[in-house]
């Protein structure tokens, strides 16, 4: 048996998908009228096929078995819940995102630094907005027809507090566990069959 990274044996099952995409498989070959011995060429393809087909056997039990033992080493060393906990900090980090209105700075939904940064009119500040609308009605009455309406940030300023400290929370969270799952799986290892390694060697997959 031969000892493996759980890295290594992420690579490795990508070499056999990797192999197995490009593992010809047809059911038809296509024969010109004037083929000399179609009989042979349909013969020649069939073994072809036949050999083809035991070899996707062959790398889909392989693969089935790196994976199931990758899977147990997972959930052994709780690789399994450090991506289930990523995958909610990032759908959380996802609808935090929305709160940040256009008007606070960012280049793009997802600049996250320049909103943590300053995040400039995010929050609402006190009698902002009727100073705003006083100001626009007044424009607006004296015929320069400017816009009827203004955005009106909804968080104050301890609301607006909260989710930097929220969002701050989820991306540290989430650098930890991306530091962990790399040292996991820098150090845990599985056991792949030496039979298993020389036949994919042997189809150069490896």
């Amino acid at each position: 048996m031969a000892s493996i990274t759980l890295t290594k044996a992420g690579r490795l099952q990508d070499r056999i998908r990797a192999a197995l995409r490009e593992l010809p498989l047809t059911s038809q070959v296509e024969i010109g009228i004037f083929a000399p011995d179609p009989a042979a060429t349909v013969e020649r393809e069939a073994r072809r096929l036949r050999g083809n087909l035991e070899i996707l056997a062959r790398l889909l039990a392989i693969l089935a078995k790196v994976r199931g033992a990758t899977g147990r080493a997972n959930v052994e060393c709780g690789i399994g819940e450090l991506l289930a906990e990523k995958a909610g900090i990032d759908e959380e980090l996802k609808f935090l995102v929305k709160l940040i209105p256009e008007r606070a700075g960012l280049a793009d939904a997802g600049d996250l630094d320049g909103f943590l940064g300053t995040a400039p009119s995010l929050h609402r500040q006190a009698g902002e907005i009727e100073a705003q609308i006083r100001a626009m009605r007044a424009r607006y009455e004296q015929a320069e027809r400017s816009a009827t309406t203004v955005e009106a940030p909804l968080l104050d300023e301890a609301d607006a507090e909260r989710l930097r400290e929220r969002i701050v929370a989820c991306r540290r969270r989430r650098e930890d566990i991306g530091d962990r799952l790399r040292e996991l799986n820098g150090s845990i290892r599985v056991e792949i069959d030496d039979a298993a390694l020389d036949y994919l060697r042997a189809q150069d997959v490896i």
